[in-house]
């Protein structure tokens, strides 16, 4: 009653903690006399019209301009015709005006106490738009203001990026919980400005000059915030990657909101790598994390469907529309994750994935699901199958290809999905893409490599199969040219990548035949940036073929169908045992490399470092050794005791060879053992010990 009388008599404010439903004359808000109803000025002044003849016009023939509160200080007129639009229309128009009209930024000057301000003005703006959507569903022009003023709410706080130090106190003032429950916000653009707020403070690159590690402290609770702990350990990640399932390729601005995600994706990766997740993970108990270190693609893999919609979308490709922008990034990331170790942990089947998509309907978020089955091995080998004859037709679909490439290697690192790959006939096409001599017969040649060789230490029957598989198929006609160094073989790279710069190759071959120009014209930076990567080209597939005939070597024997054992050693008598005499070439050559990286590492600062800080020196050499090609010199020493210890041909003809080298048998035995060495226990093992003893 005292409320209703303060009404009738036109007080200037009247107090009221919270909204008590709409009042004739005021608006509720507030100002400088707190929060309650002040009275409408422009509504007071109104006066009702009369027509013609002196009479009163009813108020609904009116058309007044309603007055409607925009942002802080900021007023809109809006005709009542606004109502003919559609709230999509509505909202769009206000949108575009509000682009150019941001006047607030955030204040810091006071310190914690501005930043305090600020959020808890963040919370009215929350609780207000709530409010107004809750009462006026049907109407948006009544909530639209008050969602733009949220909107840029949010927007101002991008500013918190350039001051890391306060991320603490943003994440203790509760503001991060506030904004991740908007990731759920019925209007789209509400939820894609929370992302691009976050995709600005988790940025990595604000760690580049923190000597000191102040900033690496903050971004580290601002990571946990977003993350989460316990039970909600998928809080942020979760709610971003839903988001995914209401956005169409067919509005800019949504497209725009695909690519900030992937990109906030990354980000959290990043600093996972940077230690920003972990050192945050150390702080807290194990009874509390209950996985004390469990990394962000863990959490990708485990709670989220981000792989299912990535393989989805790009390998569907009437599902999606995608540029190949957008097309570029998905498959980053997504070989991104499928190489970390986690990524097995959890993803054991990439043929039989569900994808579960929220359903947005109209703005609302409905709890409904849509399972989709996700066969991510035929969606990676539809992607492949496009440039079976092809070259890809610029740097970016280069890049796209190598991606989708590391993809699906990475994952035949696990049965189910080499099991897949082999169904559905990827050996063939992997084959047919090498035949063709195309840019794709790059990264087809190495995913054969993964699908023929597998883990040193599993015993799978799997990566059998797929050898004798690779027999069938006719993989020697295509394999053994390029094992042998002959170019004219070799897949041959798109003249839209580094490597296929014919005209930049061939300037420079001929500057180096002229010693007199090449002392005048030194080459350019671009010049050496494409002939290194021509040599990197030469040198992976030189790899991935040691590779490939040390896993044809290790799987195929005599149970192997179709004589495939027999016909591989037959490969290595033809012609006057050729192929010994290269795999010889290549043993001596990575014998060289491997050496000489020990002998690098032993006269580095970093072997005196480990020294200095009891790291265990020896073992550290070998890592050098094996990444500086002692991994290929096993691997060939392997593949030439197959082929001395089942032909005695090929045993007389390698050590006549190895003896016009200053060298012996010694050397093979050598490899044989520091590879038997640093392998588990199984049964590979026992066929190197088998080797050595015949």
């Amino acid at each position: 009653k005292a409320f209703e009388a303060s009404v009738s008599s036109k007080l200037d404010f009247i107090p009221a903690a919270t909204w008590q439903g709409p009042k004739v004359g005021y608006y509720f808000g507030t100002a400088h006399q707190g929060t309650g109803y002040y009275v409408d000025q422009h509504i007071s002044n109104l006066k009702r019209q009369r027509d013609e003849n002196g009479l009163f016009v009813e108020d609904s023939e009116i058309q007044p301009k309603r007055r409607v509160r925009f942002g802080e200080n900021q007023v809109k007129t809006i005709p009542t015709s606004i109502e003919r639009q559609t709230p999509a229309e509505l909202l769009k128009e206000a949108e575009e005006e509000q682009k150019n009209k941001r006047t607030k930024t955030l204040d810091l000057s006071r310190g914690p106490s501005s930043l305090r301000t600020f959020v808890q003005n963040l919370e009215k703006s929350i609780a207000k738009n709530e409010l107004l959507r809750a009462d006026y569903a049907d109407q948006p022009e009544k909530f639209m203001e008050s969602e733009l003023a949220l909107y840029e709410d949010i927007a101002v706080l991008n500013d918190l990026a350039t001051n890391v130090a306060y991320y603490g106190t943003f994440v203790e003032l509760g503001a991060v919980d506030q904004l991740l429950a908007l990731l759920g916000h019925d209007n789209v653009d509400v939820a894609l400005a929370v992302v691009r707020l976050f995709l600005e403070l988790l940025d990595p690159t604000l760690l580049e000059d923190d000597e000191q590690g102040d900033l690496r402290n903050g971004m580290s609770v601002l990571m946990e915030a977003f993350v989460g702990t316990g039970d909600k350990i998928n809080g942020g990640i979760g709610m971003v990657v839903a988001n995914l399932s209401r956005l169409h390729e067919q509005e800019e601005e949504e497209v725009k909101g695909i690519e900030d995600i992937f990109t906030l994706i990354e980000n959290t990766i990043d600093l996972d790598q940077l230690g920003a997740w972990q050192q945050q993970q150390q702080q807290q108990s194990q009874q509390e994390m209950g996985d004390a270190f469990i990394s962000i693609v863990a959490i990708i893999c485990k709670f989220t469907a981000f792989v299912p919609y990535l393989l989805l979308h790009l390998g569907n490709l009437e599902l999606s529309n995608w540029s190949i922008s957008l097309r570029l990034h998905a498959a980053e990331l997504l070989a991104t994750v499928l190489q970390h170790e986690d990524s097995r942990k959890y993803i054991h089947n990439l043929s039989d994935l569900k994808y579960d998509a929220s359903i947005f309907d109209q703005g609302t978020v409905s709890t409904k699901k849509t399972q989709t089955k996700v066969d991510g091995i035929e969606y990676l080998l539809q992607c492949v199958a496009k440039y079976r004859k092809t070259d890809p037709t610029s740097e970016e679909e280069c890049e796209y290809l190598e991606n989708i490439f590391d993809a699906l290697a990475a994952s035949l690192l696990n049965e189910k999905n080499v099991e897949a790959f082999l169904e559905r006939q990827g050996v063939e096409l992997m084959l047919r893409c090498v035949g063709e001599r195309v840019h794709s017969g790059y990264g087809a040649f190495k995913v054969l490599a993964f699908a023929l060789t597998g883990p040193a230490s599993d015993n799978s029957r799997v990566y059998k199969r797929a050898s004798e598989i690779f027999v069938e198929a006719g993989g020697f006609k295509s394999f053994f040219p390029i094992f042998m160094g002959r170019k004219h073989a070799m897949p041959q790279p798109s003249e839209n990548c580094d490597a296929g710069n014919i005209a930049l190759l061939s300037k420079y071959a001929k500057l180096n035949k002229n010693e007199e120009e090449k002392q005048q014209q030194k080459p350019s930076r671009k010049m050496k940036e494409v002939v290194s990567a021509s040599k990197e080209w030469h040198r992976t597939l030189e790899a991935n073929a040691i590779q490939i005939l040390y896993g044809l070597t290790r799987h195929l024997d005599d149970n192997s169908p179709n004589e495939a054992n027999l016909r591989l050693l037959g490969k290595f008598i033809e012609n006057e045992c050729e192929k010994c005499d290269r795999m010889i070439e290549l043993c001596l050559k990575y014998d060289s490399k491997m050496r000489r990286a020990e002998y690098l590492y032993f006269r580095s600062d970093e072997a005196e470092e480990a020294e200095a800080t009891g790291i265990d020196v020896e073992l550290a050499a070998l890592n050098a050794k094996l990444k500086g090609g002692g991994d290929l010199f096993h691997r060939i020493s392997a593949a030439i005791a197959f082929a001395i210890s089942g032909s005695k041909r090929c045993h007389e003809h390698v050590i006549t060879q190895l003896r016009t080298h200053n060298s012996g048998i010694g050397l093979i035995k050598a490899g044989c053992e520091e590879f038997i060495s640093i392998l588990d226990e199984g049964e590979h093992r026992n066929i190197l010990k088998h080797y050595l003893h015949s």
